[in-house]
């Protein structure tokens, strides 16, 4: 009887097992009903192994202890993995027509991930995904892993998915969306993305613009920078993959590297520029400049890693650390920095620490998320904290910029201001130690040369008078007595003209009075002299070098003229000087004297009284005017002596 009772219970418990099992199937299992809300995290299991095993084996698995429920947690934050992970999950479609849902996982750079359908005769493969294939071997075209799942009215399906991306980061949020739900979010996605790569392609080109048409190295290095960040955010959904080469997945594998590693110089070399970091005023240059180059390095060893080592998953743990920990550290000396600057009142670091800061955060979290940091889903789903910092970085370190180039364009002009200022106050020495070498040229003339001349004279004239002496000897007697008082005439004219005798004391008006006098006494033209306002409100500086300016003019008129008549006004008004000199000659006086060194000598002067000159030269005779303007330091300097 007991043996009896024995076969009968040896045949029960198969039956009585498989019910337990189905029984706990069907509990777990993913009711999909219209517009139902898919709870999905709650009928999702996982597991994890350090060895990589067959479906077969796994599914021995499914129903013990060995799977664990992902509830109450969204995703799985592995952080850099040294293990296999398998998911288990049942759906039934109540809905009253055939379906298909999409089965998604967050993270487009895992390197293989396998969806596995149990049958009748155990589980098959239905799909497969990952860094390791060619873009076109993925059952639904799409940057991340997706897998659509088709179920009939009424129908179960218990899958099986593994995840293979031993010795990088695992960081995946599965999720479950009918057909409506999934379409609507892959076009917002891709809207999102369509719209932030326009945003930045349109920065890119308004900077190079400005660089092409500025010269300002900034607008430049902005714009490399952009384009950097632009290629990361590609590599960071795997988009690159996708476009630009979907038939070279190891270009794909390590693309994020190079990307990350493009983004972080760049960024370097931007924060350095944009708000002038140099070894003398930041504490932390070098720091930066040893992280930037290192970065130069970093996607040389993980090619050689991922190519020459692709089986050490001990080589591509520690170099995912590394990375990570160095983008950590570079991300935070780029807030420090901005701090320092802020400190020393530098305006722009605002700029930087709201448009950079956003970014800035961004990676630092993400980057705690890829070392398996307890995150929200938020950078696991788009728009993430990246791409949104990126968004408005854009936006606000153009601004930035523009406001930059205000800033050193007042700038500059306040150095070409002081420029100015202090080349006036040179020529005015070089006038002055002009003037003065004049001054002492004139007194060496009048005083040592005049005074030998008349010495000499004085001896020729008082000569003895021999009667004996013949008419010629006398003639060449008065000749040598005439020479000698034109010598002396000639000597004076040029000290007086060289520095005109008190003309500090007498002023410019006097001065030109008396040259015009001499003039109209010795000349073949008549010249007349106008004058109007107060010679005593300009400095001596000015009114010596507008007396060398009319001198020149007079000396013109005289050589090259053939003119009768002359007038020389000199106006003085509160804004301005007019000088204007007009003759009745044949004209084209001023074609001969242009090319001389009297007309140059002329505009020179002009020049350094910031004045200018208009010439009307014709048959009818020859329009001078000069028009120099005047200001309150001009108007107020003081005579020197």
């Amino acid at each position: 009887m007991i043996i009896k009772a024995l076969k009968w219970l040896g045949l029960l418990l198969p039956l009585l097992l498989v019910m337990d099992v189905s029984a706990q199937l069907r509990s777990d299992t993913l009711y999909i009903r219209d517009n139902a809300s898919f709870q999905f995290n709650e009928h999702l299991y996982y597991y994890q192994t350090p060895n990589k095993i067959s479906v077969k084996e796994v599914s021995k698995l499914v129903n013990t202890k060995s799977f664990k429920k992902l509830y109450p947690d969204h995703a799985i934050n592995a952080g850099v993995t040294k293990n296999y992970y398998w998911l288990s999950f049942t759906l039934k479609n109540e809905q009253k027509a055939d379906g298909t849902f999409y089965f998604q996982l967050h993270q487009p750079w895992l390197h293989l991930a396998q969806l596995y359908l149990q049958t009748d005769t155990g589980y098959v493969l239905v799909g497969q995904s990952g860094m390791k294939l060619n873009f076109n071997a993925r059952p639904y075209k799409h940057y991340d892993m997706v897998f659509p799942i088709k179920l009939r009215s009424q129908s179960y399906g218990t899958y099986l998915a593994s995840i293979d991306n031993k010795g990088s980061s695992l960081n995946i949020l599965p999720t479950l969306m009918d057909s409506d739900s999934f379409r609507a979010e892959e076009k917002k996605e891709y809207l999102f993305l369509g719209v932030l790569t326009g945003i930045m392609i349109f920065s890119i080109l308004i900077n190079i613009f400005l660089y092409l048409s500025l010269k300002e190295k900034i607008h430049l290095i902005y714009a490399q920078y952009v384009l950097a960040m632009l290629f990361w955010m590609y590599c960071n959904v795997a988009l690159d993959f996708q476009y630009l080469y979907p038939n070279q997945p190891f270009l794909a594998t390590i693309s994020e590297y190079i990307a990350a590693s493009l983004g972080f110089i760049t960024m370097t070399n931007l924060i350095t520029a944009f708000l002038d970091v140099t070894s003398k005023n930041s504490r932390f240059k070098r720091s930066m400049d040893v992280l930037k180059y290192t970065f130069f390095i970093l996607p040389v060893v993980g090619f050689t890693i991922h190519y020459w080592f692709e089986n050490s998953a001990t080589l591509k743990v520690t170099y995912e650390y590394i990375f990570i920990s160095l983008a950590i550290v570079l991300s935070i000396l780029f807030y420090l920095v901005t701090i320092e600057k802020i400190f020393q009142k530098v305006k722009l670091a605002w700029f930087y620490l709201i448009g950079g800061g956003f970014i800035g955060f961004g990676i630092i979290r993400y980057c705690i998320y890829l070392l398996g940091g307890s995150l929200n889903s938020a950078v696991q789903s788009l728009p993430n904290d990246i791409q949104i910092g990126l968004t408005i970085e854009a936006i606000i370190i153009f601004i930035g910029i523009i406001y930059r180039y205000n800033l050193y364009k007042n700038e500059k002009e306040q150095l070409l201001l002081e420029f100015n200022e202090q080349q006036t106050k040179t020529m005015e020495q070089i006038v002055i130690a002009q003037e003065d070498e004049r001054k002492r040229i004139a007194q060496d003339l009048h005083d040592d040369l005049g005074s030998t001349l008349t010495t000499l004279l004085l001896h020729i004239s008082h000569l003895p008078n021999d009667e004996a002496q013949n008419k010629n000897n006398q003639i060449h007697y008065q000749k040598g007595i005439d020479i000698g008082l034109k010598a002396i005439s000639d000597l004076r004219s040029i000290s007086h003209n060289l520095l005109p005798k008190d003309f500090s004391e007498l002023g410019i008006f006097h001065i030109l009075k008396n040259k015009i006098d001499e003039l109209n006494a010795i000349s073949n033209i008549r010249f007349t002299l106008i004058t109007e306002g107060n010679d005593q409100d300009i400095g001596n500086i000015f009114s010596i070098t507008i007396y060398r300016i009319i001198n020149e003019l007079i000396n013109n008129t005289l050589k090259h003229s053939q003119a009768s008549l002359a007038t020389i006004q000199l106006l003085l008004t509160d804004d301005e000087i007019i000088v204007m000199l007009e003759d009745n000659g044949i004209g084209g006086s001023t074609t001969a004297f242009t090319k001389g060194i009297g007309m140059k000598n002329i505009y020179s002067r002009t020049d350094f009284l910031h004045g200018k000159i208009n010439i009307d030269d014709s048959a009818e005779g020859t329009s001078i005017i000069i028009e120099i303007p005047l200001d309150r330091k001009t108007k107020g300097a003081p005579h020197e002596n």
